[in-house]
């Protein structure tokens, strides 16, 4: 295949319309999401990208270097209302499409990143023209629709995606016997709560028993048996739960980034599964019972907490956040920082000249995500205070200006994170992901 491929970004869709946050967009990463899409073998050489946004938008400063740096064409659109409910994105990829599906016929296919319905159209048009088109969005924020007409769908990582959101609704009444304090909401955990009885000693080995006796007990309840063996439960029911008889529970305390794998570890070597329905959220179920076509996700293994992996996760969770680049990349970056010290500098721009001072060596992702772990570090000056980071400039003060500081005062921020979760650090394991000058 020679230059046969249009890739399209519908980036309002990927940020979740307008009210996303400055750590939704650091968290976005354009790059893994084209590596994505690479790895499923159905696209050719790319000949062009287009990333169709308000790029006006101050929030949206720290993807120019990522934009550069991938040859993608920044398309800047407006919303048409005040209130901007609706932007012009979407409608303006699709003028786009149609265009170059006449002018430039050797666009075969066309690779549209956005779960948006309102693509469906142009994908039967495009289909009109004897073009592919391959779709590309989150699992759970995909139009069921345009998945159907596309020739392919590729499934990208949420970068918002984290524990399960517990619905939003009001409380059950709590029964006589259970403590007005209890956290549940689902009539079946408010039964639960009266049968069984919160930990007290947070061992793995203990917290892993009381879930699994929490599994048995949906599984002997009336009404939660009927659940489990139609359509499953919800993990956000099974986490509330867990909340209530863990008191602090944490999955990361066990080595498991996120609820999901935590629960599909508890499952190993049990009648229970997790299992995931055609464009819905997970859930908790009888794998006897798991109906044709649903997507049994694979048991986990125990893990390790003191690993890299483990340490990366929780400092890439919660507040404050370091999505650390590799020790190498943030020592460069470090370095060169301290040598030419930023002054009054946005963040995008701090990037571009990181970039360019260290002759492309360095991608503008990791030298993003090495100047925001320095952010959640304390180690800049930021002003004006009370405004979110894309409105602020960044100042180096002079105490700062070493590069063995700097880190020195990331790897104090990061190892105090840790041992907020985990108890213990080792040092070993954290040097490896923050070096050490000296």
């Amino acid at each position: 295949m020679g230059f046969n491929t249009a890739v399209f970004y519908d980036i309002e869709n990927l940020l979740k319309g307008y009210s996303f946050s400055q750590q939704m967009v650091a968290n976005l990463s354009l790059k893994d999401i084209l590596e994505t899409v690479r790895q499923t073998g159905k696209i050719g050489q790319i000949a062009l990208q287009r990333a169709y946004a308000n790029w006006s938008d101050p929030r949206l400063a720290i993807m120019r270097g990522e934009i550069n740096e991938l040859g993608i064409d920044p398309i800047q659109v407006f919303g048409f209302s005040r209130d901007q409910k609706k932007n012009a994105a979407d409608i303006q990829l699709a003028i786009d499409a149609i265009d170059l599906a006449h002018v430039r016929p050797a666009l075969e296919v066309f690779v549209i990143v956005s779960g948006d319905g309102g693509f469906a159209a142009l994908a039967k048009k495009l289909h009109e023209y004897g073009k592919v088109v391959v779709g590309c969005a989150y699992r759970t924020a995909t139009n069921k629709t345009f998945q159907a007409v596309c020739d392919a769908f590729v499934w990208i990582s949420d970068p918002d995606e984290g524990e399960e959101e517990r619905p939003q609704r009001a409380a059950a009444p709590v029964p006589a016997g259970v403590s007005p304090s209890v956290d549940v909401y689902d009539p079946r955990n408010v039964r639960l709560a009266q049968r069984i009885k919160p930990l007290k000693a947070l061992t793995p080995d203990r917290i892993v028993a009381k879930t699994r006796e929490i599994l048995e007990w949906y599984a002997h309840d009336p009404i939660s048996q009927t659940d489990l063996m139609r359509n499953g439960i919800y993990l956000s029911v099974i986490q509330e739960a867990i909340k209530y008889a863990v008191p602090g529970f944490q999955p990361i305390r066990l080595g498991f980034s996120k609820f999901i794998e935590y629960m599909q570890y508890v499952c190993k070597g049990t009648d229970f599964c997790i299992a995931r329905p055609l464009n819905s959220q997970a859930v908790l179920a009888v794998r006897s019972a798991v109906q044709k076509g649903v997507e049994i996700l694979p048991d986990m293994d125990k893990r390790e907490v003191h690993t890299p992996e483990t340490y990366r996760s929780i400092l890439a969770t919660g507040s404050p956040i370091f999505r650390l680049p590799s020790a190498s990349d943030l020592y460069a970056v470090v370095s060169w920082l301290a040598q030419h010290p930023v002054q009054q500098s946005d963040i995008g721009s701090a990037i571009e000249a990181i970039v360019a001072g260290l002759d492309g060596e360095i991608s503008s992702e990791a030298v993003k995500l090495a100047l925001l772990s320095l952010v959640s570090a304390n180690v800049f000056v930021r002003e004006p205070e009370g405004v979110s980071l894309s409105e602020q400039r960044l100042t180096l003060p002079s105490e700062n200006r070493s590069a063995a500081i700097i880190l020195e005062k990331v790897r104090q921020a990061a190892r105090q994170k840790l041992t907020n979760v985990l108890g213990e650090v080792r040092e070993e394991v954290l040097q490896g992901l923050i070096p050490e000058i000296g």
